[in-house]
């Protein structure tokens, strides 16, 4: 019955560590798509940006 008490006790353990590498995990990759996110507005944002402020002043025929 102690050896029943031991393993279980182990598993808990186990188990809550599990968690924290889990949140760690998760933090890493929100990371990697904030990143590549920032990296995409920062290699195509200004031709986005003059993109649509061309077709916004088509559209309205005046300055956006």
């Amino acid at each position: 019955m102690l050896e029943f008490i031991f393993r279980v006790m182990a598993w808990h353990e186990s188990r809550e560590q599990d968690r924290g590498a889990t949140a760690v995990e998760y933090a890493l990759i929100l990371a990697a798509i904030i990143g590549g996110a920032a990296a995409l507005y920062f290699l195509i944002g200004q031709n986005l940006t003059t993109t649509l402020r061309a077709a916004c002043s088509r559209i309205t025929q005046g300055t956006c």
